[in-house]
């Protein structure tokens, strides 16, 4: 029996043991927030345009140029793990970000380039460079200098050799250096780039291009601008793009440059975070160098736990409140009370505005003189739009709307023989003309209040407003009862 009862707790020692440790690749099942971080494949543009076309093909696509082999494979596998040993990032591949977020993803621009391809080899060069234009703005649209980027060098092969049987020997030279831009070390793999391959035209605009490229520094934005990178941000919904590429020096071997890059504020764009550069060094020191660089940006950038906790206001507050209103305007010779409750909803829909709707049950009580011979009830309704400012604490608020009010029945006069109550209605002791009665039941016109909702203890509030009214409607503001001022106090419910 007891052996028996121990199976289950060995078997869950066993398994928490055998489990291990969380790889990051494991990590998407973790629960607490990452911050997405895109990683550009590393690119080498220490290129020879000397050795672009060799005078025999070459035996093997791994050939390289004499300057030393490429070191963007190891880096790229530095730069994932220097990320991923931060449990807050997501550290992602470019194509694999684009790829999990849209299927077919080039398949537009790689159409172009078939059709491109095939109207330049039949000696259509005009409908080639005008249907290989619409592939690269396609193949820039849909990433694929990221996703495919030796396609995305075709299309720009293509369609500078279209260029140079134009004879437009500018755009040929913009072509061919954007090809070097998307995929450096692409054409010293390839068997077509040897000499007598191309036309000499061709062969001598690529040269001059692949000169031209090495002598020109890279570009100060990755893929090109600000908004098209802000634009990757935006479509694998990330915060962060890390960009490592390694370029020519005279001199030297070159510099090896690490940048991160992080979405502006209000703005289509992105801002450099970090940027670092290092001689080139061995290929075993280049991946510690890019691991203390990105350790450093790790170290100040915004994480999800050192993001300071939003501010959690409510939206909806709800409140019933004891009412006093008395009239500045009156036909008695003392002010009169009105005393009853009030009940208000209120919906905050910005920060700053809110919309309201206020209902109050008033009664009316004796004046000094008794002048007020009939007393009354009013109900007031108050609605509009509301300013406000507010924390944690609650919010201070300033309403201003509608006001309307309707009274059952308002009586009063001066004359000591209409206060006697059955002497009222009687006209041979009260003269109806000392009488004043109101002609309507309702007075419409805008109100405004103050007030102030203080958190007592979780959703539950204690409010506090005072306002005033005009009426000018139906008497407009000379009517004999009118500019109510209120008062109210109660407390509140609020609605996260």
């Amino acid at each position: 029996m007891n052996a028996t009862r121990t199976l289950p707790a060995l078997a869950l020692v066993a398994g928490l043991l055998g489990s291990g440790p969380v790889l990051p690749d494991e990590r998407d099942a973790l629960s607490f927030p990452r911050k997405r971080v895109v990683v550009l494949p590393v690119r080498d543009y220490r290129i020879d345009p000397e050795a672009l076309f060799p005078a025999t093909p070459r035996a093997r696509a791994e050939d390289r140029p004499s300057e030393g082999a490429s070191i963007t494979g190891d880096l790229d596998d530095a730069i994932l793990l220097a990320l991923r040993a931060e449990p807050e990032l997501d550290a992602v591949r470019a194509d694999e970000a684009l790829a999990s977020g849209r299927e077919g993803r080039g398949n537009v621009a790689l159409g172009f380039l078939r059709l491109g391809v095939e109207l330049y080899r039949n000696l259509r060069v005009d409908d080639a460079a005008q249907t290989l234009e619409k592939g690269v703005e396609a193949g820039r649209t849909e990433y694929l200098d990221l996703v495919n980027p030796q396609r995305m060098f075709d299309l720009y092969l293509y369609l500078g050799l279209s260029y140079v049987e134009q004879g437009r020997a500018a755009l040929a030279h913009v072509a061919f250096k954007n090809m070097f831009l998307v995929a450096p070390r692409e054409a010293f793999g390839r068997a077509e780039f040897r000499r007598g391959y191309f036309p000499a035209a061709a062969e001598d605009a690529i040269r001059t291009a692949a000169v031209d490229f090495v002598q020109t520094s890279p570009q100060e934005v990755p893929l090109g601008s600000p908004e098209r990178t802000a634009d990757l941000l935006k479509a694998t919904g990330a915060k962060a793009i890390v960009d490592v590429f390694v370029a020519s020096r005279p001199g030297d071997n070159g510099v090896l440059s690490v940048r991160v890059f992080e979405p502006v504020s209000g703005e289509r764009g992105a801002r450099p975070a970090l940027s670092r550069k290092h001689p080139v060094p061995g290929a075993s020191r280049a991946g510690d160098l890019v691991s203390r660089d990105l350790s450093a940006w790790i170290a100040c950038t915004d994480l999800p736990s050192r993001a300071p906790p939003r501010e959690r206001l409510p939206r909806f507050y709800m409140d019933t409140t004891g009412t006093y209103t008395l009239f500045l305007r009156h036909p008695t010779r003392n002010v009169f009370h009105n005393a009853g409750f009030g009940a208000g909803l209120s919906y905050q829909i910005l920060k700053e505005l809110d919309f309201f709707v206020r209902l109050n049950l008033l009664t009316s009580f004796p004046d000094k003189y008794n002048d007020l011979i009939s007393g009354f009830t009013s109900i007031r309704f108050h609605t509009g739009v509301g300013y406000t400012l507010g924390g944690t604490w609650g919010r201070f608020f300033v309403h201003t709307g509608l006001d309307l009010q309707y009274l059952t029945n308002f009586a009063s006069s001066t004359d000591p023989s209409c206060k006697i109550g059955a002497w009222t209605s009687n006209p041979e002791f009260c003269n109806p003309d000392h009488v004043e009665r109101l002609p309507y039941r309702f007075l419409g016109g805008a109100g405004v209040a103050i007030g102030v909702d203080v958190i007592l203890v979780g959703p539950i509030y204690v409010t506090f407003k005072v306002g005033a009214a005009t009426y000018f409607f139906p008497a407009g503001p000379a009517s004999p009862l009118n500019f109510p001022l209120v008062g109210e106090a109660g407390l509140g419910y609020a609605f996260f």
